[in-house]
């Protein structure tokens, strides 16, 4: 358990942490009734990058979940292989664009059927 909440809090899966507990709150008021799931959607036009047909929120929670996902899992073994100092550093930051990019078109393949669910 250690080893897990070290890579969640480490870089850089610490930047989708965050933003996966961002994203937990507001699904908490949406649940409590506080706010909407479309919310966010006022001038939001996500068709460019391939996600439109769904709330922003819908879109940018699972591109939050995915890319903290792909992140921690390479953290975790980035972590293992024992490397040090400026590669490790190095290796972050590509982690960090390959997550983001997994994270995207994992996405753009979730929200194409959920689109259906979601009337215009």
């Amino acid at each position: 358990m250690g080893e897990f909440l070290e890579a969640a809090a480490a870089f850089p899966t610490v930047l989708f942490s965050s933003a996966l507990v961002v994203a937990a709150g507001f699904w908490l008021t949406v649940l409590l009734g506080a706010a909407g799931a479309e919310t966010f959607d006022a001038d939001a036009d996500l068709d460019a990058l391939g996600m439109g047909g769904v709330p922003v929120s819908v879109a940018g929670s699972l591109l939050i979940a995915f890319g903290w996902s792909t992140s921690l899992t390479g953290s975790l073994l980035l972590g293992r292989a024992g490397i040090a100092g400026a590669l490790h550093h190095l290796l972050g930051v590509l982690l960090l664009l390959a997550s983001l990019l997994a994270a995207w078109r994992a996405t753009r393949l979730l929200v194409r059927p959920l689109a259906r669910l979601f009337p215009r």
